[in-house]
């Protein structure tokens, strides 16, 4: 048998129905677990309407009858009264919902009391009320009427939504598993969506995707909708919004007007969010792990171009084919804007400059000095003085290196001892370490002579010929390794500038090939 509680419409239901069956009011209870009086009351009420209907002249009164006795068994509670929630306690917790919304209006959301934290200091003051009285009365005070939404309809070319998601992605060519960031745009009129992947949302990647955007579409459109990210918005003054350097940066170039939801407001761009969950669903609920970020990638570009030519249900179009209708409208299409964005950094003692918490090497001659950086997703650019000196991808992650040896030659060569434990020489090919530790390892400066050869031939030459004087028994030193490649025909090889040329010289030719020595060059990509 049920305990004694509260009566549910199933119970009043079971009761009528066991009544029906000429059970008497005391079974009834045992049989539901309530009280005699209760059953008395709701089967008296059953035969008050039973008879109502057989008297009601019209359907709208049978209606009403029928509906009545099939409702909810319903509690009056409006006349019990609050023993412990009295007026002063009430006082006390409405002074702490004004102070969250002060401290909402002042941008200290994350500093407001919650339910425990009000109930607590309740406690603390020597007032004896539950936790849970304490909740009913803050939901009753904070509720609000459910909000309508207004369906939208946009113009051709009009808007266009921008919002950021996060997706998480074994690269192999990382050796990790790694956050990554999807850029989404979605035109309103079209649903025609494009996507791009970086691995940091940053100013350099904000400006890229509207540069990757535009050019996809051939176009721009007249709006477009941001949230209250701070790669978007610099301030928020009340519903003042003031745009970044880079917003105005875009808007001033390809004449669009950027609009700003409200904060804690993500249904008012809904339509590019889903679009966020819908592409990175796409494009990764199969497969997370990828050979290179290349391929990561063409797998959402690919998601997003199978998405742009479905059907939909509600237009029995693609999205491709509203947008060529669309296109027509947009504004008018410009040159892709230069993302490069320019800083300057100081040259520290190791000759590295620190860029974006990753740090990559700069000729040794300019220790102490500042050099300018211009650099966009793919890669950084350095000048000394108005002059471009050598460019480089940039890494991924963190606290990584970019090491070019040639840019140490002047300090080797004075000092030629300091290789063998250089970080550029463990970062070499193992093919290089092993050919310093087997035949340079006792004569350091030789093992810089030959880097200029390889600077000179490229480092395949040079390993082809240390590879078959290695097969002929012949000693691998460098008066060898210059007459083997004498030997060569003219367009494999040319080194007779390079013997004429004093070793001293020598040492200060731009190694551009060495860069494929080095594993972290390999593995770098966008920022």
């Amino acid at each position: 048998m049920e305990e004694i509680g509260v009566l549910t419409l199933e119970k009043k239901e079971k009761m009528i129905r066991l009544y029906l069956k000429g059970l008497s009011y005391t079974a009834i209870a045992k049989e539901i677990g309530m009280t005699r009086q209760t059953v008395s009351k709701y089967i008296k009420q059953y035969e008050k309407d039973q008879k109502a209907l057989e008297l009601a002249k019209t359907i709208e009164e049978k209606e009403h009858i029928i509906i009545r006795s099939s409702a909810k068994p319903k509690y009056d509670s409006s006349k019990r009264q609050r023993i412990k929630l009295t007026p002063d306690v009430e006082s006390m917790i409405d002074s702490c919902l004004e102070e969250n919304k002060q401290k909402i209006q002042q941008g200290k959301r994350k500093l407001v009391m919650k339910n425990t934290d009000i109930y607590e200091w309740l406690i603390s003051k020597n007032i004896d009320i539950s936790y849970r009285s304490v909740c009913a009365y803050v939901s009753k005070q904070t509720q609000r009427s459910k909000e309508a939404f207004i369906r939208q309809a946009y113009e051709p070319g009009q808007v266009a939504e921008f919002d950021w998601g996060d997706v998480t992605l074994y690269i192999d060519e990382l050796g990790t598993e790694r956050r990554f960031k999807i850029g989404v745009f979605d035109l309103k009129y079209s649903d025609k969506r494009f996507a791009y992947l970086y691995s940091h949302e940053n100013t350099e990647a904000f400006l890229d995707i509207h540069t990757r955007f535009f050019e996809e579409i051939k176009g721009v459109p007249t709006e477009i909708v941001y949230d209250n990210a701070r790669v978007q918005v610099k301030h928020l003054a009340g519903r003042e919004k003031h745009p970044t350097e880079a917003v105005k940066k875009l808007m001033n170039y390809y004449g669009y007007t950027p609009r700003y939801t409200n904060p804690y407001s993500g249904h008012e761009k809904g339509h590019v969010e889903r679009s966020v969950e819908l592409i990175r669903r796409k494009a990764y609920s199969k497969s997370h792990h990828f050979k290179t970020i290349a391929d990561a990638v063409t797998a959402l570009l690919e998601a997003t171009s199978r998405e742009n030519q479905k059907i939909k249900q509600r237009t029995n179009q693609s999205a491709e084919t509203v947008f060529a209708q669309e296109q027509k409208d947009l504004l008018p299409y410009r040159l892709p804007l230069d993302t490069y964005l320019t800083s300057t950094y100081k040259v520290n003692k190791y000759s590295f400059i620190h860029v974006d918490s990753n740090f990559y090497s700069v000729p040794d001659y300019l220790v102490g000095k500042e050099v300018t950086v211009r650099k966009n997703i793919d890669q950084i650019k350095v000048y000394f003085d108005h002059r471009f000196l050598f460019k480089a991808k940039r890494l991924i992650g963190r606290h990584h290196y970019h090491i070019d040896i040639h840019h140490y030659l002047a300090t080797l060569k004075k000092k030629p001892g300091a290789i063998a434990h250089s970080l550029a020489l463990k970062q070499a090919t193992p093919w290089l370490q092993n050919i310093f530790q087997n035949y340079y390892s006792t004569n350091p400066r030789d093992f810089i002579y030959l880097l200029t050869i390889i600077e000179k031939n490229s480092l395949e030459t040079v390993q082809f010929a240390i590879e078959s004087l290695k097969r002929q028994g012949l000693p691998i030193q460098n008066d060898q390794i210059i007459n083997y490649l004498l030997n060569l025909t003219p367009s494999q090889a040319d080194t007779q500038d390079l013997i004429q040329a004093p070793i001293e010289q020598a040492c200060y030719h731009q190694l551009s090939e060495i860069s494929s020595m080095y594993s972290q060059g390999e593995n770098s990509w966008i920022n």
